[in-house]
């Protein structure tokens, strides 16, 4: 079983590389450039569902429907931003009903949900009018991901680190959506994004 769980990181970091090389080619090509983002994903559901085959428990299935629900979106960003904006907090909702199945939060959950948040309020005090009408619902994203991650924080840590690079990946895309003079940090963000769904999967499997 684990070279099944090696040769699907392999090839969700081929299907990356290839998305990222085929940025920019002509619309014509949109179809399979949104094919190879949903399959770099997929292979994140893949190895969840061989956990979930594996041990099987009611939260390890909802964390599954929360994979396949960001492989969707990832598809559908690419065609109406915030209709896959609206399918990710879906996908981070499902994460945090299989956290709150899995273990409680703790005060550190607590702890760290208002840190988050009060990062997240700083920055959108700061770029806000750079968000425009948008701002509400990026706000509203933001709060979201920061309870997905607080919860995440109570669980075991290859869950907490692949909430963790969601949230840094989702970071550092707002970030560029404000400012586009940093492109190369989209292969970080990216990057960051495959890795920490690849890790929750993984951590269906684990644990």
């Amino acid at each position: 079983m684990i070279y099944a769980i090696c040769l699907a990181f392999a090839f969700m970091c081929v299907f990356y590389l290839i998305f990222q090389r085929m940025k920019g080619t002509p619309r014509n090509n949109r179809p399979l450039h949104i094919a190879v983002k949903c399959a770099a994903t997929s292979m994140a559901v893949l190895v969840a569902l061989l956990g979930c085959l594996k041990n099987g428990t009611a939260a390890h299935w909802v964390l599954l429907a929360g994979l396949i629900a960001c492989t969707i979106a990832d598809g559908v960003l690419c065609v109406h931003f915030l209709a896959g904006g609206a399918i990710f907090a879906l996908g981070h909702v499902l994460y945090m009903a299989a956290f709150c199945i899995m273990h409680r939060p703790t005060w550190f959950s607590v702890l760290l949900f208002l840190a988050l948040m009060g990062l997240a309020t700083s920055a959108f005090t700061r770029f806000r009018s750079r968000l425009g009408r948008r701002a509400p619902f990026f706000y509203a994203y933001a709060t979201i991901l920061s309870v997905m991650v607080a919860l995440a924080a109570a669980q075991y840590p290859l869950y907490f680190a692949g909430a963790l690079l969601f949230a840094f990946s989702d970071g550092l895309l707002g970030y560029l959506m404000v400012d586009r003079n940093h492109i190369k940090l989209d292969y970080i963000s990216l990057g960051a994004y495959y890795l920490g769904q690849f890790l929750l999967g993984l951590a269906v499997f684990v644990f």
